[in-house]
């Protein structure tokens, strides 16, 4: 770029700077600001010569055609400024669905990561949360993401060009999170007393995968689930994936016939760095090389990783769109960021990657009114009898819709009864059922009702669907806890735990994670959640907390 091109590319960035501040201040025309700052990045940038700024606008650019074709799909309504800027660097190529987009997208971000643009993406990052609380609008709002153009050229993220060899046409040719393992991936060869420890692995017990974190242990569990649904786990080595994954990542109301694609694409989404990748290859190339059951599992034991705890990376869903931003945003210890749905944290991550992985199947299965989902959580207080009826009409139509190959099964756990159940629904819902069959069940349902008669006595009414059980006792309207006052209430308990003949490492992991993990509650929690809680359990209590 010479010096002339320079000086107007720094004036460019000068009078988007200003006309951003006015914006934020004065409250003039976001809308007419943010136009005019794509029409200046789109005319300086063209496909295969782009800024990350370019990028954006492209991207931008991208999902209102699309829109305006009637051509978009579901998954554009979830996707975030980060996920519009990656659109951008590809247009015009569409992607078969959110899931290859998605992992396409995180492969594309890592490849960033170690050079100079992966700075651009970490400033791309926080200018959007930034944008977000400045004009307090949530990071996926449209309007935020109009105004977002003027701020990122402010920014200079217009100033450098992308290589053709970064962009993810070049880049991610050969790129595992997109095509999968190689078939002619060179496999380990089975350990001496493969037959031996194979027999012994179809032994094990159900209930270890509660305590022990290896994938050979959650696998087990896997298959005696599919099992138990009729499907033929010893004959079919492509039974073996979908069978770790259901495990590990699914909810009790999960479909089947949404496993084998959900197990692929958590497979390959993972850095190709990660421990775990040559266990999951071993599961991705097995049916392909018509494999069987038993030489499959006979080469996994010659990986390390397969009888090792997961490695963190594993426990998480990022195949979907909207996902990328927040968890880059926390990386740079960005405390929370706002979406529509809701204000993310942390702790969040895992639920919801999995409410976005669930919500996004069951509208393109258009399943919801088949189902009679509820829309949000909540808790059910039928008799035990209507409870049963419900629960089981709810897996007798999640069962009509499994694929032919599983003979019209749906994955079954069996769990004993408890005196507080979670049902969840194939969209990511769930209601929670107590039982007043036990003493435990009936303290709850007590609760529940002081609880409600305090609603009453605060705001002289019954609750309606969208109030707070539990409110904040010093707002003039029904107004939910904050995190912060749950951090609170956990962090004094903690502070009184001894007295109390608590220990105080578990109300501690309670908070990092955001839930709680007991006898009572686990059976409505996956694997990875159980590990999860676990860990933070254990660091809590090796640092004597």
């Amino acid at each position: 770029m010479g010096k002339a091109s320079r000086k107007k590319q720094k004036k460019r960035v000068r009078e988007a700077s200003s006309d951003l501040s006015a914006t934020v201040t004065s409250g003039h025309d976001s809308r007419t600001l943010g136009e005019e700052a794509l029409g200046r990045l789109m005319r300086s940038n063209t496909p295969g010569k782009l800024s990350l700024a370019g990028a954006y606008a492209w991207g931008y650019a991208a999902l209102g055609h699309a829109q305006q074709e009637g051509t978009d799909p579901l998954w554009h309504q979830e996707t975030d400024p980060l996920d519009v800027l990656f659109l951008g660097t590809v247009w015009p190529k569409n992607f078969r669905d959110e899931f290859e987009f998605a992992n396409a997208r995180d492969a594309w971000l890592r490849l960033l990561r170690d050079t100079v643009h992966g700075k651009g993406i970490q400033r791309f990052v926080r200018e959007a949360v930034s944008a977000s609380e400045d004009l307090g609008l949530p990071v996926d709002d449209a309007r935020l993401m109009l105004a977002l153009a003027g701020r990122l050229e402010a920014a200079g993220l217009d100033q450098r060009r992308l290589p053709r060899r970064l962009l993810p046409e070049s880049s991610l040719q050969d790129c595992r999170a997109v095509h999968g393992p190689s078939l002619d991936l060179r496999l380990p060869d089975p350990p001496e007393d493969a037959k031996e420890r194979v027999q012994r692995f179809w032994e094990g017990s159900e209930e270890e995968s509660w305590f022990d974190e290896t994938p050979r242990t959650v696998l087990r569990d896997g298959l005696h689930r599919l099992e138990g649904s009729e499907l033929p786990v010893k004959e079919e080595s492509g039974m073996l994936l979908p069978a770790l994954y259901t495990a590990l990542m699914t909810k009790p109301g999960e479909l089947l016939e949404d496993m084998g694609r959900h197990a692929w694409e958590w497979a390959v989404s993972l850095d190709e760095s990660s421990p775990l990748v040559p266990v999951l290859d071993i599961l991705l190339v097995a049916p392909e090389l018509e494999m069987s059951v038993t030489e499959t599992l006979g080469r996994l034991f010659a990986v390390p990783a397969f009888t090792e705890p997961f490695p963190p990376d594993a426990l998480l869903w990022t195949s979907s769109p909207g996902l990328a931003l927040p968890r880059l945003a926390f990386e740079l210890d960005i405390p929370e960021v706002t979406t529509q749905d809701r204000t993310l944290t942390p702790d969040l991550l895992d639920w919801v990657g999995m409410h976005t992985r669930m919500s996004l199947s069951a509208a393109a299965r258009d399943s919801s009114a088949d189902l009679d989902l509820e829309d949000t959580d909540s808790t059910q207080q039928d008799s035990d009898g209507q409870w049963a009826e419900r629960r089981e009409a709810v897996r007798e139509a999640a069962q009509q819709r499994m694929r032919k190959k599983s003979g019209g099964a749906a994955v079954t756990r069996h769990r004993p009864s408890r005196p507080v159940e979670r049902i969840w629904n194939a969209d990511g819902s769930s209601v929670i059922h107590i039982s007043t069959g036990t003493s435990r069940g009936q303290q709850l349902m007590e609760g529940l009702e002081n609880q409600l008669e305090a609603f009453r006595e605060k705001f002289g009414r019954e609750p309606g669907p969208g109030d707070p059980l539990f409110f904040d006792p010093d707002a003039d309207e029904p107004t939910p806890l904050t995190k912060e006052y749950f951090d609170g209430v956990l962090m004094h308990m903690a502070e009184h735990a001894t007295e109390m003949g608590m220990d105080p490492a578990f109300l501690h992991a309670w908070r990092e994670v955001g839930y709680v993990v007991t006898e009572e509650t686990r059976s409505g929690f996956s694997a990875s959640e159980v590990i999860a809680f676990n860990r933070a359990l254990a660091r809590h209590q090796e640092a004597g907390e």
